[in-house]
């Protein structure tokens, strides 16, 4: 309710003053998943604005998420949320909603934006992308990549053609790495791809936990909403399986940031061999020698510090991404990776930095408006 009191003052009160910035950040508030509840997808975009003297303001949509963390810092985009969603539904008879979202963006430029001036704007998942687009015609629109790129994406392709969110409203994607801009140029529109992307890379720690591997397994959880609640069981039925067929291992269980109660975990939490992960990632990293998931991005971060990924096989017929796409460099066997460690997680440092490649911050700079 606080969060919707301010940003209620603030949106309503903005007519009144003229604010002027070079970047809008928007983002969905789930995506805060530093210790301090920041964004750190945005993180190094904020310090390339600060040493470059370039302001910014940063707007945060709610979520539905039970484990939401609001930042303080962020301005609550709640009350004009909430006007958007309920300014859909006055335009329900236009189907196309690239247009109804334009509509109210132009209604927007009138009246609580009229004094509100940016250059650029700068979202994670397409978020309020058409909106933003008519709220001002003249700035440049920026999708920062905030997962894996696969050819089953919907916020990328669709049936192989690029999303029309991107090409209608001539969005710039800000990609993580030359393996994800290929796999672009290969299954869409290369002309688009080529005048509309760019490799800018991320922040990237050049750190190896593990020499040698331990008992110690992380598990990226996939339990949410996007599977059907039959995907959801049928991949905790083959998670519990699979620890008891491993008791000589520990496993942590880390949750999916989106993760609402979509299955009861007590079954797996109540064996003797599973923990809850720790807090933060990186500490995860630390303590776990070996990764464990369905096809979480987590894969491509173990694999910046050396770690392996098994990959378990319930969703795979939907989610066969790190197979077909991505071309995941290891025999999907635990008792392989153990035996030879120091190989395997080679081969996935190899692999993984075709994918992330070091943050150019100049790069960035230079795309800007």
């Amino acid at each position: 309710m606080l969060n919707f009191l301010h940003s209620f003052i603030y949106f309503i009160t903005l007519p009144f003053r003229r604010v002027s910035v070079d970047i809008v950040f928007y983002a969905p508030t789930h995506f805060n998943r530093g210790e301090k509840n920041e964004n750190l997808l945005f993180e190094p975009l904020f310090n390339a604005c600060r040493n470059n003297d370039i302001s910014f303001i940063v707007f945060e949509e709610p979520t539905s998420s039970s484990n939401q963390s609001r930042n303080n810092k962020y301005i609550p985009f709640d009350f004009m949320y909430y006007l958007i969603v309920l300014s859909r539904k006055l335009f329900r008879n236009e189907k196309d909603i690239i247009v109804i979202e334009n509509k109210i963006g132009i209604f927007f430029s009138k009246t609580f934006f009229c004094n509100f001036k940016y250059k650029n704007y700068i979202v994670l998942s397409k978020s309020m992308i058409s909106v933003f687009s008519s709220i001002n015609k003249d700035a440049k629109l920026f999708d920062l990549q905030h997962g894996i790129i696969h050819t089953n994406k919907s916020d990328y392709f669709i049936d192989n053609i690029i999303s029309p969110h991107l090409t209608k409203n001539k969005v710039s994607l800000l990609l993580s790495g030359i393996g994800f801009k290929n796999l672009l140029l290969k299954n869409s529109d290369c002309d688009f791809i080529k005048n509309y992307a760019s490799v800018i890379g991320v922040n990237k720690e050049k750190l190896i936990y593990h020499d040698f591997p331990n008992i110690n397994i992380l598990v990226s959880l996939q339990f949410t909403e996007d599977h059907t609640q039959s995907q959801n069981n049928s991949l905790l039925k083959e998670l519990s399986v699979f620890t008891d067929k491993h008791k000589d291992f520990t496993f942590y269980l880390r949750n999916h940031p989106r993760f609402n109660n979509e299955v009861d975990l007590s079954v797996l939490f109540k064996k003797e061999n599973t923990e809850l992960a720790p807090l933060l990632l990186s500490d995860c990293f630390k303590m776990c020698s070996i990764h464990i998931t369905a096809y979480s991005t987590t894969a491509f971060e173990c694999a910046n510090f050396g770690i392996p990924t098994i990959f378990l096989n319930t969703l795979k017929e939907d989610f066969n991404m790190f197979e077909t796409d991505f071309c995941y460099p290891l025999k999907n066997d635990l008792n392989y990776i153990v035996q030879h460690y120091l190989e395997c997680s080679d081969l996935v440092k190899k692999w993984e930095s075709e994918y992330y490649s070091i943050f150019d911050e100049q790069k960035f700079i230079s795309l800007l408006k």
